[in-house]
């Protein structure tokens, strides 16, 4: 049966229609064919094995034969010497080789930057008006993000700016009770400090990650990351110093001007006075941890038991 690329001939001659032969690998002429086959239909003798003399129609005959030059059977004998399968229709090693597809934000990143394209095309005068139509018209907007933290206390501990106001009368009757908390620090007790602020780190997570952060000391036995930062909660030493610790820094009366411990840098050991005093110590390194136990943006003190 002719194939699709033979019937797109258009060359003819006197002999007749040229067409192709052999795979398409020769073309020419029936009869120019015919004698070619009759001269063996290959590019060589087939009595004497060797083409050094053959010159009559080369473009028709074609090396690929039964028998090559040497006389040994080649693949259109016997076909081919390698055992060939049929691929595996279920496909499993292409797909464990293959990329996963990519996320559908990709699409969805593309598409919304050919509409905002658009829309800067329409309104390329009127920012109001291109606003308008990427938030109206095209793809849905964004939700606004909600933030439900509330934390309106001073260092996780009492409200900021709330003073108690009470009558003579009431401070007369409560003058000869016993206190239990401290006003300041609710979380702290006076009758026994250390086992109320380690309960408070237990109960709280904002303070137990206010801790890990500020605190100084560490009794870490390598000097690496993760060894220096559990060494408080790790090592048996650790876990002794840390449930002596029996001071708060919210409970702690700070001096009357926030420059003048600045100005005399208590936070870098600079002061003899308080080069030792675990209040003004710099935490101790870690990657998240900071360099000053006060809040840089707002200079309040943060929790932190010593």
């Amino acid at each position: 049966m002719a194939s699709e690329k033979n019937d797109a001939l258009r060359a003819r001659t006197v002999e007749g229609s040229v067409n192709f032969y052999q795979n398409h690998k020769c073309k020419g002429t029936a009869a120019d064919r015919g004698l070619a086959e009759r001269l063996s239909g290959c590019e060589y003798n087939i009595i004497s094995n060797s083409d050094q003399h053959e010159v009559y129609l080369r473009d028709l005959r074609r090396s690929d034969h039964i028998v090559d030059g040497k006389g040994r059977h080649t693949a259109h004998f016997f076909g081919a010497r390698r055992r060939k399968f049929s691929g595996d229709e279920r496909g499993m090693i292409s797909e464990t080789m293959r990329h996963p597809e990519p996320h559908p934000r990709e699409n969805v990143r593309a598409q919304r930057r050919l509409e905002t394209q658009l829309a800067q095309l329409e309104n390329h005068s009127s920012y109001a008006g291109f606003q308008q139509r990427t938030q109206g018209t095209f793809s849905q907007a964004p939700p606004v993000k909600k933030y439900h933290v509330h934390n309106a206390r001073y260092a996780n501990e009492v409200e900021k700016l709330q003073p108690s106001i009470t009558s003579k009368g009431a401070w007369l009757e409560r003058r000869g009770e016993i206190v239990t908390h401290s006003k300041s620090a609710p979380s702290l007790s006076i009758a026994d400090p250390a086992s109320s602020l380690s309960r408070a780190v237990r109960e709280d997570i904002r303070k137990d990650v206010s801790q890990r952060q500020l605190e100084s000391a560490h009794v870490a036995p390598r000097m690496t990351a993760n060894t220096l930062s559990a060494s408080m909660d790790a090592v048996p030493l650790g876990q002794h110093i840390a449930n002596k610790q029996r001071s708060c820094s919210v409970n702690r009366v700070e001096n009357h001007d926030f420059g003048i411990t600045r100005k005399n840098n208590h936070f870098s050991s600079q002061d003899k006075l308080t080069r030792a005093d675990p209040f003004y110590m710099r935490p101790r390194e870690g990657i998240t941890n900071n360099s000053v136990k006060y809040d840089i943006v707002s200079n309040e003190r943060r929790w932190f038991k010593y």
